[in-house]
C-alpha cells in the first residue's frame, strides 16, 4: 500500500544538541495515551504510520478503530497510472495519494459508497469486489453477457461484506438499462423484474439514482421521475413513489441515505455550466400517520442539520459534520462533469444560502471512487 511516510534525508544533517539526555522510548507511553491520540488522527496515512511505531501501539490500536472517512476519487487515467498503480484524491485532506492495485490492464475498475471497488475483466468478464486499501478480494460471479461496462451499487456497510446485496448495470446511459444483483460467493446474477416495463425489456430500467437501505433496493426512473421500492429476497417491487417535484427538465436525481432515512436530492442546472446550479431536496415517508397507513411520498424539507452529502456521479452518501470540522453542515458536496462527462471538478452547495464555491483540488477526477477502510 503506498501510504509509507516519505521522509527528507541528507548526509550532512545532524541531531539536535541534546545536552547527553537520552531519547524517549515512546513504546512506554501509557496505552490510554496512545489511544487518545490515535482519535486525534483523522488522515488514514497518518493512522497507518501510527500503528506501526511499534508492535504495542499495533495491539492497542485496532484497524477499526481509524475515524471515520471521507471519499476517495480516482484520477481519470493517465500516463503517470501506468502498471498497477492509480492515483486517489482524498477529499478530507486535499491530497493525491498513489495505492498499488494488482490487477492486470485488462481490468476494469469501477467505483462505489462502500469500502470496495468493482473490478471486472473485460476479456473474460470475471468480477470481484476490492479493498485497494487492505487488499482484500471478495468473488463474483462473471457479469451477465450483455452487461458490456458494469457500474455497480453497494448495499452499504456491513459486518460480514459476504452478505451484502451487489447490484450491476450498464456504466453507460442507455435508454434502458438492465439490473442484476448478487451476493459475494454466488454463482450467478439475478435480473431484476420490473412489471411495468413491455414484456421485451423486462428487468430495464431508466438509469437514474440508486441507493440500497434496510434490505430494500431504491431506483429513480429517468423517464417517468419515480422511485421503485424493490425488495431483493423476493425480486418484487413494493412501492411505486411518485415524483414529487414539478415538471422541471435538465435535473439529476441522487438517492441517499441520511439518519435512517431515504433522501431525494435533485440536481438542476444546466450541464455545462459549473456555477448555475439549483438543488431541492425531499424526503421518503413510509409508514403510519396519525394512525392511519398512507402511500408513500416525498415530502420537500429545507435542510439537513448537521449532516452534509456528498454526490458524485449519480451515487452518495451522508456524513455527520460534528465528525469533519472543516466541512459545514447543511451542505452539498458535489461534482459536476464537463461537456464531455469525462472528467469531473468538485463544488460545496450551502442548502439555507443556496449559494455554490468552487473547491480547490484537481479537474481530472474520474467517475469512480470508495470509502477508505483497513477492515
Amino acid at each position: 500500500m503506498a501510504l509509507q511516510p516519505s521522509l527528507p534525508c541528507s548526509n550532512n544533517a545532524t541531531l539536535p544538541d541534546t545536552d547527553g539526555a537520552e531519547a524517549p522510548d515512546w513504546s512506554d507511553l501509557p496505552l490510554e495515551l496512545v489511544c487518545l491520540i490515535s482519535q486525534k488522527i483523522a488522515d488514514i496515512s497518518d493512522f497507518v504510520r501510527f500503528r506501526v511505531v511499534c508492535k504495542r501501539w499495533r495491539c492497542a490500536v485496532l484497524a477499526s478503530d481509524l475515524s471515520p472517512q471521507l471519499p476517495w476519487i480516482m484520477h481519470e487515467y493517465d500516463k503517470f497510472q501506468e502498471g498497477y498503480y492509480r492515483r486517489f484524491y482524498s477529499l478530507l485532506t486535499r491530497k493525491t495519494c498513489t495505492v498499488n492495485i494488482p490487477h492486470s490492464r485488462d481490468t476494469l475498475l469501477r467505483g462505489s459508497t462502500n469500502n470496495y471497488l468493482l473490478t471486472c475483466n473485460w476479456r473474460t468478464r470475471q468480477c470481484s469486489l476490492f479493498n485497494p486499501l487492505t487488499k482484500e478480494e471478495l468473488s463474483l460471479p462473471p457479469t451477465p453477457p450483455e452487461i458490456m461496462f458494469p457500474s455497480w451499487v453497494p448495499s452499504g456497510p456491513s459486518p460480514d461484506p459476504r452478505s451484502m446485496y451487489v447490484v450491476i448495470s450498464h456504466s453507460l446511459d442507455f435508454d434502458l438499462t438492465p439490473l442484476y444483483f448478487c451476493r459475494p460467493g454466488d454463482h450467478e446474477w439475478i435480473k431484476i423484474r420490473d412489471p411495468d416495463t413491455p414484456p421485451r425489456f423486462q428487468g430495464e430500467f431508466k438509469n437514474s439514482g440508486y441507493t440500497f437501505y434496510d434490505g430494500k433496493f431504491y431506483a429513480s426512473d429517468l423517464k417517468t421521475r419515480s422511485t421503485k421500492v424493490i425488495d431483493l429476497a423476493t425480486g418484487t417491487v413494493l412501492h411505486v413513489v411518485p415524483r414529487p417535484e414539478p415538471s422541471l427538465t435538465g435535473f439529476f436525481v441522487y438517492l441517499v441515505v441520511s439518519l435512517r432515512r431515504i433522501l431525494r436530492v435533485c440536481q438542476y442546472g444546466k450541464y455545462s455550466s459549473k456555477k448555475n446550479c439549483l438543488f431541492r431536496i425531499y424526503r421518503l415517508e413510509i409508514g403510519n400517520r396519525d394512525g392511519n397507513q398512507m402511500e408513500p411520498c416525498w415530502t420537500e424539507i429545507d435542510n439537513i442539520n448537521n449532516q452534509f452529502l456528498f454526490l458524485h456521479d449519480r451515487l452518495g452518501c451522508a456524513f455527520r459534520a460534528e465528525d469533519f470540522p472543516e466541512f459545514a453542515g447543511n451542505s452539498i458536496y458535489f461534482s459536476k462533469s464537463n461537456f464531455m462527462g469525462k472528467t469531473f471538478q468538485l463544488f460545496s452547495y450551502n442548502i439555507k444560502e443556496k449559494t455554490i464555491e468552487e473547491l480547490p483540488g484537481p479537474a481530472n477526477l474520474s467517475h469512480n471512487w470508495f470509502l477508505p477502510s483497513l477492515c
